[in-house]
């Protein structure tokens, strides 16, 4: 990568700026901020991981304004906090952090970063030195498949490290150099595995650590690694049938079926019944989750008619509408929307299910369809008391319950209904109904 640049000197008193996608995701930031995301959890590319962050990055999305505020972002580590401004766009969201202070919290950052440095040295199977300007010096690898590199670090001596690989798929056009202080990932010439590259200061310049993520040609004998999607594939499977019989028994109980029993005995028989479809959806849940951030989650499209959608949902919750005597309205339509059949069943349950639960009692919800260009929205409203803008961005955390206690929810149901919606190219907002409810808008494609 020819002209590029090097770290300046006076980096801290420029403003630091990251961008997010579309899904709420940071594709790129300066190192401060990619340090914080690390810190926190995260990944880079992957969902902000600073709470305070996502939350005015999800506001400035979803009401499509320039957003800005005092905000600290905290770690184990240590504090990154400034004035921060988000600024949305067709791409996602731009962010600015200008007045920036960084800190770190005595005893804990310094130490672990020396430890990390430590790790990463020890596993590193290549260190390519530079010299103050980041230019190469020198690689040192014994690994057979870094020969390529080898050699062409010796070719490139005296040029930026940058130009030693091929950048072109990087996140969001973030300077290489920012990246590789934080950790990234690269493919190297010659070479079947992935590798982790990091960037560090040495006694004298700086040195690059490249670190084998796997190692293709090992077997496979990590037998006490965890699969993937342990939960959905194997934990999840093996909890269903001997849940169903736990409920099954406790039916039979509770409805009396093996003869007369004391009220307080049916009433425990109730209890076991309740608590047993909730671990039962809550493993499914839980399942459902782990996929999704895996990427793992199976997606397959169709054209469905979304008035047959509309109407299983409203029959598979009438039990429960009943209960609380609510009346469900789905609007007849004639609009074919390009979906995963069950998917959408899935996310019509949660939301609808959630006004039933939530909403008052002796109420109405509506259930209306309104199609836009390329798309349909199928707007769900009940007669609850409104959300706050915060609430109706916040909800769809991960276990974010609203305060709510007791055993009604896991808190990822929501969640799970915005991330299937976005696989299938859609969207979920909430917001505040003209009636004076609250109306979750999803949005999906058209066939």
């Amino acid at each position: 990568m020819a002209g590029a640049e090097t770290l300046p000197d006076d980096a801290a008193l420029e403003p630091l700026v990251a961008r997010s996608d579309g899904h709420d995701r940071l594709v790129s930031a300066d190192a401060p901020i990619a340090q914080m995301q690390m810190a926190c959890g995260g990944e880079i590319p992957g969902l902000i991981a600073t709470p305070d962050l996502l939350e005015l990055v999800r506001k400035a999305r979803s009401f499509g304004m320039r957003l800005g505020r005092p905000l600290a972002m905290r770690s184990a580590s240590g504090k990154l906090e400034g004035w921060v401004e988000v600024e949305p766009d067709a791409d996602g969201c731009r962010i600015r952090l200008s007045d920036w202070q960084q800190s770190e919290t005595p005893g804990s950052a310094a130490g672990g970063e020396e430890t990390r440095f430590a790790i990463e040295n020890l596993l590193a199977e290549g260190v390519v030195w530079l010299d103050e300007g980041q230019r190469v010096l020198a690689l040192e690898s014994q690994a057979p498949d870094l020969e390529t590199l080898v050699v062409k670090a010796r070719s490139l001596r005296g040029e930026h490290w940058t130009n030693l690989f091929d950048f072109s798929g990087s996140a969001g056009g973030t300077p290489p150099i920012w990246q590789a202080r934080s950790g990234m990932r690269v493919e190297i010439d010659g070479s079947q595995r992935e590798w982790h590259m990091l960037l560090t200061n040495a006694n004298v310049g700086f040195q690059l650590l490249l670190r084998p993520i796997a190692d293709e040609g090992r077997e496979q004998d990590d037998n006490d690694l965890l699969p993937s999607n342990l939960l959905r594939d194997a934990l999840a499977p093996a909890l269903h049938d001997p849940v169903r019989r736990i409920i099954r028994q406790a039916e039979a109980i509770r409805d009396r079926l093996a003869g007369p029993l004391p009220d307080e005995y049916r009433d425990y028989a109730v209890d076991i019944v309740r608590a047993g479809k909730h671990l039962r959806e809550l493993a499914d849940e839980l399942g459902d989750a782990e996929a999704i951030e895996h990427g793992t989650i199976e997606i397959a499209t169709e054209p469905v008619r979304l008035a047959e959608t509309l109407d299983a949902a409203c029959r598979l919750l009438k039990v429960r509408a009943d209960a609380r005597n609510i009346r469900l309205h789905p609007q007849p339509s004639e609009v074919v929307v390009q979906v995963d059949r069950r998917r959408m069943l899935q996310i019509l349950l949660n939301i609808v299910g959630n006004a039933i639960d939530y909403g008052p009692a002796n109420a109405i919800v509506d259930l209306k369809v309104a199609q836009s260009g390329n798309a349909a929205s199928i707007c769900v409203i009940d007669q609850g008391e409104p959300l706050s803008d915060e609430d109706h961005i916040r909800m769809f955390d991960k276990f974010e319950r609203l305060g709510r206690s007791g055993d009604s929810g896991s808190g990822l149901g929501l969640y799970i209904a915005l991330m299937l919606t976005r696989a299938m190219g859609g969207n979920i907002e909430a917001e505040i109904s003209d009636e004076g409810g609250n109306c979750f808008r999803i949005t999906v494609p058209l066939a």
